[in-house]
């Protein structure tokens, strides 16, 4: 098997170390997140217009119809805050492994035992859509019981994921076996 050379430090990640533990973190910013707060704004303006404009003498259904693009409104204000705010921290100890997004509450947060972990592995997750095909990255785990779990998703970089699947491995002294599918 070919020897690897280390990743550098990726734009947009920070790894800290200390005597019991070292943490990872990346920043959700980046220009999709700017997108989103603008179109969030637009798209919320347009629904209070909507509302502003519609009267007292509306019927209940046109009152209760555009209440699928409020919630829409709502989740798009709620991941452009998320995106200008959060971090995705990585804290790795002899005995766990943590996985958490803040100050914005997100879904994903993981704790597990160290010890459970046999591999960790970078996958690329393809989406197509009207737009185009947008490329992201994944970290995931495979567990001593065979289970396979996602440790992180959405990042933009290979380089990124990479380097965290490094770097875990590197801490808790697991040798790097190839995974199919896996980037790398």
């Amino acid at each position: 098997m070919k020897e690897h050379m280390d990743l550098g430090l990726p734009e947009k990640l920070e790894l800290q170390e200390f005597p019991d533990y070292m943490r990872i973190s990346r920043k959700w910013f980046s220009g999709q997140v700017i997108f989103m707060t603008v179109f969030a704004i637009f798209w919320n303006g347009f629904l209070w217009q909507f509302y502003a404009d519609m009267g007292e003498e509306a019927d209940v259904f046109s009152k209760i119809f555009p209440l699928i693009h409020v919630a829409a409104g709502i989740g798009i204000s709620y991941y452009a805050i998320a995106g200008w705010f959060n971090k995705s921290n990585v804290f790795v100890s002899k005995e766990t492994i943590e996985i958490n997004h803040k100050p914005i509450p997100w879904f994903g947060n993981k704790k597990m035992k160290s010890a459970d972990l046999k591999q960790i592995y970078t996958k690329e997750k393809v989406t197509s859509g009207k737009n185009g095909t947008t490329v992201t990255y994944e970290v995931h785990a495979i567990l001593n019981s065979g289970t396979n779990t996602k440790l992180l998703s959405g990042l933009e970089a290979s380089e990124q994921a990479l380097y965290i699947e490094q770097e875990i491995e590197k801490y808790l002294n697991i040798k790097n076996s190839p995974v199919r599918g896996a980037v790398g």
